[in-house]
């Protein structure tokens, strides 16, 4: 599957004339939607492609906010609590849990022959 990610990008890419970069980020807002379908709650999910390999992970985030300030458990998680995870977070960043990510099916579908 991941030698047919990197074709697609390079197909799309030279086919609408846009830089490779850009297909890999519609890329991975895709398939970060149809991850986050699996979900019941509003949650937060990143996903990435290895531009080399083609092999992609899909992360649940939570925002850390300050202590008294959560406004929303599904996508955020206070100072105290994130930091007995990882001791040295700061306001502002997110903690990570890995997913199984979101199937891309089929992608390359041939044309008829005439």
């Amino acid at each position: 599957m991941s030698r047919e990610v990197l074709l697609l990008v390079d197909a799309l890419a030279r086919e609408k004339n846009v830089a490779r970069e850009v297909v890999f980020g519609a890329l991975e807002s895709a398939l970060a939607s149809a991850t986050k379908k699996r979900f019941k709650e509003e949650v937060d999910v990143r996903v990435a492609i290895d531009r080399m390999s083609g092999d992609y992970e899909a992360f649940r985030r939570w925002q850390v906010v300050p202590d008294g300030e959560l406004e929303d458990h599904d996508v955020q998680i206070i100072l105290t609590e994130a930091r007995k995870q990882i001791a040295d977070l700061q306001v502002g960043d997110f903690i990570e849990e890995e997913l199984e990510p979101a199937e891309l099916g089929p992608l390359v579908r041939r044309q008829p022959s005439r």
